[in-house]
């Protein structure tokens, strides 16, 4: 019989955890990290706007680090900062072609992929769509749509559904963002 706390459970991949599978690529290809450059200006800029700092409801919370090697792998794998990966499965479907250490993890990690933390992949898809809708804006303009319309247009424009989780993470951290910038809103 299966028992409901087994079936609620988060999956989760610490820090540590990633490193460790991480490190153990890195030993068995001999490969170096080839993170975009274009993806680590992405993480640095969402530290910039402070979106690191926010839950799913647009308020301070849970800080997550950027800077640091899984963030970064995180928004690498979901296609942020480089154009090689166009949906969530082509880090293992394309990468492997040309990342030794994506095809490592692909080939050595199916039963424990590091890149299926439901927490830290929805934040960081968050944190880089909200950065990418207030890269235009500058603090204090005036008449700019309210943070629902200029997340429907982001979404629009890439023809993603609004009933989508993400939707109203996105907006609530972009309002936190307008509202801590005193953009004003039509």
């Amino acid at each position: 019989m299966i028992k409901l706390k087994n079936l609620l459970f988060e999956r989760t991949m610490t820090p540590s955890d990633f490193m460790k599978v991480l490190n153990a690529a890195k030993k068995e290809t001999g490969a170096k990290d080839k993170i975009p450059p274009g993806t680590i200006k992405l993480c640095k800029e969402v530290i910039k706007q402070g979106f690191h700092k926010l839950d799913y409801k647009g308020k301070p919370g849970k800080k997550r680090e950027p800077n640091k090697l899984m963030y970064q792998y995180y928004a690498y794998v979901q296609g942020w900062g480089h154009t090689k990966f166009k949906g969530p499965a082509d880090w293992f479907q394309k990468g492997s072609k040309f990342d030794d250490i994506l095809k490592w993890i692909y080939e050595n990690g199916k039963y424990s992929n590091p890149f299926d933390y439901d927490y830290l992949k929805y934040h960081v898809d968050s944190d880089m769509q909200a950065n990418q809708i207030v890269g235009n804006i500058r603090p204090g303009e005036k008449g700019v749509e309210p943070a629902y319309y200029l997340v429907k247009d982001f979404w629009n424009s890439f023809g993603m559904s609004r009933s989508h989780r993400n939707y109203d993470v996105v907006t609530d951290k972009v309002q936190w963002w307008l509202d801590k910038n005193k953009v004003e809103t039509l």
